[in-house]
């Protein structure tokens, strides 16, 4: 983590290569099934109903082994909780990270797009303003996303939930009625966020 905070990948690379050939079997398979397990362990415990939707490291392809009754994947789509429409939009934008699930900004867009307009905008990236992109932790700014900021603006949700960020400058912000808040960030705070209406 060191060598990738201070932007040398090609060392971290290199670092993780040499720790991957120490193990015994291929390392997309030995990763493979670290994931499974933790899916496995995340699935069980999840309440129901429950309505998820894909961060940045999630393997997409994996979830439906592990989905439970009651558990819905929506990504691009939308749904009526309790009165209210929720739109979510799932995945991270590409970065020099390279985490499993990163897509192109107009492959992003085209969900929130597809979203419209609904009383709840549920995004794993933050909308791009900076002070919501910025981790205090990492000491570094995360990708926003333009296509989220813009349909905040001219839809004006009553609120956009998202994460990604671990440790955010700010956790909530306002951009004109619609309140941003930073729901992912519920370990550093050790509550989990309550939407309550």
């Amino acid at each position: 983590m060191g060598l990738r905070t201070a932007g040398r990948f090609d060392e971290a690379r290199q670092l993780s290569a040499g720790l991957w050939a120490s193990l015994d079997g291929d390392p997309r398979d030995l990763m493979e099934a670290a994931v499974r397990r933790q899916y496995e362990r995340i699935f069980t415990a999840m309440p129901t109903p429950a309505y998820l939707t894909y961060g940045n490291v999630d393997l997409p392809r994996l979830w439906p082994d592990h989905l439970r009754p009651g558990q819905r994947v929506l990504d691009g789509e939308v749904v009526e909780i309790g009165g209210l429409t929720f739109g979510f939009v799932g995945g991270g934008l590409r970065t020099k990270y390279r985490t499993p699930y990163e897509i192109d900004d107009e492959e992003y867009a085209r969900k929130v797009e597809a979203v419209g307009e609904v009383d709840v905008l549920c995004c794993h990236i933050p909308p791009a303003i900076p002070d919501l992109l910025y981790d205090v932790v990492a000491r570094r700014f995360e990708r926003g996303s333009e296509a989220t900021l813009e349909a905040i603006r001219r839809t004006q949700p009553r609120f956009a939930l998202f994460g990604h960020v671990h440790q955010p400058l700010v956790g909530r912000t306002r951009v004109g009625r619609t309140e941003c808040v930073n729901v992912g960030h519920f370990r550093g705070r050790g509550t989990p966020f309550a939407l309550e209406w």
